[in-house]
């Protein structure tokens, strides 16, 4: 395929960059967009929100693209400051679509508004109506706290903090996971296996040891001192 010759400037927020997501193999266009960022920022924008889970067609082009690199970024034109840049979408759209690409692209472009910084109260009322979730009144120290659709949903509603959580657990008697005793017994008796000293340091070979009740190793120095030690204390 061939692309009109462009002249590729440094990309700023005062032009307006238009490109193409291609097909890496054959770099065949399938959607045309535009962007006053870094066209490899955007490139990366569209993967994050594909990966998030997106509908429009180009997302789900990308996300069975992207796990094998099969999707490439085309830098087709720099529209200067105050330029037509949306006559220039549409324009790449049209060319595309007449050569025979089968585009992903849901209008024939220009839409948007490029370039225009939205006041706080317009960001601050577009983020509310995207905000899915609660307040939540800690079980710990009653503060107010608001958790997502997704916390909540997963039942990370009732701490405000992992300091809450902790202080909450303080004097309250968890039973012990099904199967950690007999582990605990396994190990115990695994590293009692391979001690060559008892506590007091005597040696556990030869005839300094016998088994005990337990099936562990005991050593006949400590076990004579301990019936010494009670013979003494009952008879004096």
């Amino acid at each position: 395929m061939t692309f009109e010759k462009v002249i590729i400037g440094t990309a700023t927020q005062k032009w307006t960059a238009i490109y193409a997501l291609c097909e890496r193999d054959s770099m065949a266009p399938r959607y045309v967009g535009k962007t006053v960022q870094y066209i490899i920022d955007r490139f990366k924008a569209h993967k994050r929100e594909a990966s998030r889970g997106g509908d429009r067609p180009v997302l789900r082009w990308l996300r069975k693209r992207i796990p094998v690199g099969g999707a490439a970024l085309m830098l087709l034109e720099h529209v200067p400051p105050h330029g037509d840049w949306a006559s220039r979408e549409r324009y790449w759209i049209e060319k595309f679509r007449a050569q025979g690409y089968r585009m992903l692209n849901l209008t024939d472009g220009g839409e948007g508004l490029s370039g225009h910084v939205f006041s706080k109260e317009h960001r601050e009322n577009i983020a509310a109506a995207h905000r899915s979730g609660a307040h939540i009144d800690c079980l710990q120290c009653g503060a107010s706290v608001w958790r997502k659709k997704n916390q909540i949903t997963r039942g990370d509603n009732k701490f405000c903090s992992r300091a809450c959580y902790a202080a909450s657990l303080k004097g309250v008697s968890r039973p012990m996971p099904p199967g950690m005793r007999e582990l605990g017994i396994l190990a115990a008796a695994e590293k009692r296996g391979a001690q060559t000293h008892c506590k007091r340091g005597h040696l556990l070979s030869g005839d300094n040891v016998f088994a005990t009740s337990h099936g562990s190793r005991g050593c006949k120095t400590c076990r004579r001192m301990h019936k010494a030690a009670y013979l003494e204390r009952k008879h004096g």
